[in-house]
């Protein structure tokens, strides 16, 4: 039996996971801790936990959890996690992992000490179209890569009916980190450091449009530079007016071929140019994607427990059962994220000026 710990019912992340879980053998969330008691309380009700933790540090010290995942507030993740790593439990965190690159060091370096594992929860990973893509990429299909265009974006935290103490956290920026950039931005940036390359240089753009009351970006436009030599772009917003409220799309445009991903629209899919010779793989082809038993491939029709959240922690705890580390992307991933993120911001600061990573 895999036992869990789980840390804030600050993010619905946490929901969506708790129910994920319910849902895999030889798992159990065996207890529960919230600065927030009533809505602590109530979440180890709903999931069946008995024991319910007024305090997460006494939470991590307990000999029945082995694995700790934290939803709290992003500002809040390095406490708890560097607390977990000493205390020798492995880790889940909800991205971003933290709000600064100094917090995201402090934490992948305790998780390096106490030699447990430390996993970034960059859910976007684990939709079947980014799995797809990450084989083509992989496959070399499309030739050197030159190119990438990302947006991703919301129509905001409260739009898309995440609960208000969640909206109220999100657009603090001193417990959010930021807008738009730091949330939505997050996943296209870990996208892209999966498929293409680490990115050195940010030119970035942020502002507010739509949303008078909040203290931060709706919307942000950011231009890339990658190590190995390709340029990119992410946009994206808290502002999106589109029907199931969200989008993530993705574009790769490399020396041999292009590759179109569509995560979110009502029909998700993969699209792929080829040129050359052979007629089979020339022009576009929509490769196909098996949909999980039960499970219809219609993103607008399911639970967000049965979709990417689920494949996400079935991966998680298969890979925890084999002993196959990492059991996700890391915490080093979040940290390069953050890099990229603080970089930006501090463009943005500046004009627009390009910021190095590094």
């Amino acid at each position: 039996m895999i036992r869990i710990g789980m840390v804030s019912w600050a993010h619905v992340h946490a929901e969506f996971r708790a129910k994920a879980l319910s849902e895999l053998p030889g798992v159990q969330i065996t207890a529960i801790s919230d600065d927030d008691k009533d809505r602590g309380k109530a979440a180890a009700q709903r999931h069946g936990v008995d024991t319910f933790v007024d305090d997460w540090r006494d939470l991590m010290t307990r000999d029945d959890v082995d694995i700790v995942m934290v939803h709290s507030e992003n500002a809040r993740h390095a406490d708890q996690v560097v607390a977990a790593a000493e205390a020798g439990k492995h880790v889940f965190c909800e991205k971003p992992i933290a709000t600064s690159v100094a917090d995201a060091t402090r934490m992948a370096a305790a998780v390096r000490q106490a030699g447990v594992d430390g996993t970034a929860a960059f859910v976007s990973r684990f939709s079947k179209e980014a799995d797809r893509a990450k084989k083509i990429v992989d496959s070399g299909v499309l030739g050197r890569i030159l190119l990438t265009r990302s947006f991703i974006g919301l129509a905001g935290i409260a739009e898309i009916g995440c609960p208000p103490d969640m909206t109220a956290w999100m657009s603090d920026p001193a417990l959010g980190g930021g807008g738009a950039w730091i949330d939505e931005g997050s996943h296209g940036v870990d996208l892209l450091r999966w498929l293409v390359d680490d990115i050195t240089e940010v030119s970035a753009f942020t502002a507010n449009r739509h949303k008078p009351d909040l203290d931060g970006e709706d919307i942000a436009v950011a231009l890339l530079r990658y190590e190995n030599g390709a340029l990119g772009e992410i946009g994206t917003v808290w502002s999106l007016a589109a029907d199931i409220g969200m989008r993530n799309n993705l574009e790769l445009y490399g020396t041999e071929g292009t590759l179109v991903m569509r995560a979110t629209d009502p029909f998700p899919r993969v699209e792929v140019y080829r040129s050359g010779d052979d007629p089979l793989y020339r022009g576009w082809t929509t490769p196909h994607i098996e949909p999980d038993a039960a499970e219809p491939h219609d993103y607008g029709s399911w639970p967000p427990h049965t979709h990417h959240y689920k494949r996400e922690v079935a991966s998680y705890i298969h890979r925890v059962r084999e002993g196959l580390r990492p059991f996700g992307p890391t915490l080093d991933d979040g940290l390069e994220c953050l890099r990229v993120i603080e970089a930006g911001y501090a463009s943005a600061a500046n004009g627009g000026g390009a910021v190095p990573t590094r």
